[in-house]
């Protein structure tokens, strides 16, 4: 009969070893995992970003249509912004204080070809509508305040995350013209009436004489909202949120077109903070976007591309006008 020492010698020999991986082993493995993991971060994030991008691209095609079924029932585009004040009139931004009129937007009108009849059918027509939802001076009527609050998700950019987080404000704009020379305004807040969505426009395929691929229908911009030094709570004059439902304002203490701007200065152009900088001194005249590089628009034909923010001024300024029979040379996406 075996020993039981005998035994354990056999099942365990002598010579065996049971060896586990050293410390500098164990530090090439994470330092070669960390190698792999920081390569493919990147990687991850742009592929988000791109998807993001796409989302954004879509976004603006379904308001192209929805602008173009708009014009197909109404044999034109919709207003930009609908204002009591005629535009044909000498200085017609430039009201008396304290005088409001602002009434539906562009971006309130399109609802119905948005699959949104139940949200535009919150509005009454025929009251005034919200400027900035936290300024008691700029909102407008009760139900219009009400139904301003509404989330609309065609609206937003995924990129920009204080368009995500607030869910009731635009990342896009109406293109209201171009050019160095405005119709109405000054040097913070500026009107033009030369492109296809302005205040009281009533353009036609017709009037777009520059051809509906050469003129541009609508833009990115993040510059919508200010959360204010005093940090910016409900009631807060110094929170200018820029809700998606937005009205033109035509006060002397706040005269801003609401969701149009004009190509008159550079895409991205601006260096400021719209968290700090009260917007309605740049959305008039800037587009922009959370993107590298430039933001997208929509062509009057319906078709959304990437511009470039280095793209040259006078082309991206004719590019805003439906008619001045000007060459868009070097014009690529």
């Amino acid at each position: 009969m075996n020993e039981p020492s005998q035994l354990c010698r056999r099942q365990f020999p002598e010579n065996s070893s049971r060896r586990g991986f050293t410390l500098i082993e164990l530090l090439v493995v994470i330092a070669i995992i960390a190698v792999l993991i920081a390569l493919l971060l990147p990687a991850v994030q742009q592929a988000r970003e791109a998807a993001r991008r796409s989302q954004c691209q879509n976004n603006l095609k379904q308001l192209g249509l929805a602008l173009h079924n708009y014009a197909s029932t109404f044999n034109a585009f919709c207003p930009g912004a609908i204002s009591r004040f005629s535009t044909a009139t000498s200085n017609w931004c430039l009201q008396p204080s304290g005088v409001y009129s602002g009434y539906a937007p562009w971006t309130v009108l399109i609802l119905p070809y948005l699959e949104q009849t139940a949200v535009y059918n919150q509005f009454n027509f025929s009251e005034l509508f919200t400027v900035f939802m936290d300024a008691p001076v700029y909102r407008g009527s009760a139900t219009n305040n009400a139904a301003a609050m509404n989330p609309m998700p065609a609206y937003y950019c995924p990129s920009d995350p204080i368009a995500n987080s607030r869910n009731n404000v635009s990342n896009y704009r109406g293109v209201q013209g171009g050019g160095t020379t405005m119709d109405c305004g000054a040097a913070s807040y500026m009107f033009y009436t030369n492109g296809l969505l302005f205040v009281n426009s009533n353009i036609r395929f017709r009037d777009i004489t520059d051809g509906t691929s050469n003129v541009f229908l609508l833009g990115e911009s993040y510059y919508n909202s200010t959360i204010g030094t005093t940090g910016g709570a409900p009631g807060n004059s110094a929170n200018r949120a820029m809700v998606w439902a937005m009205a033109a304002s035509f006060r002397n203490d706040g005269r801003f077109p609401g969701n149009l701007a004009s190509t008159r200065n550079g895409i991205n152009s601006w260096t400021g903070n719209p968290d700090t900088t009260s917007p309605h001194t740049t959305t008039s005249i800037y587009f922009s976007s959370r993107h590298t590089g430039g933001c997208y628009f929509l062509m009057a034909d319906g078709s959304a591309h990437f511009v470039n923010q280095y793209i040259d001024s006078q082309t991206y300024q004719r590019l805003g006008i439906r008619n001045d029979g000007l060459p868009v040379s070097g014009f690529a996406f």
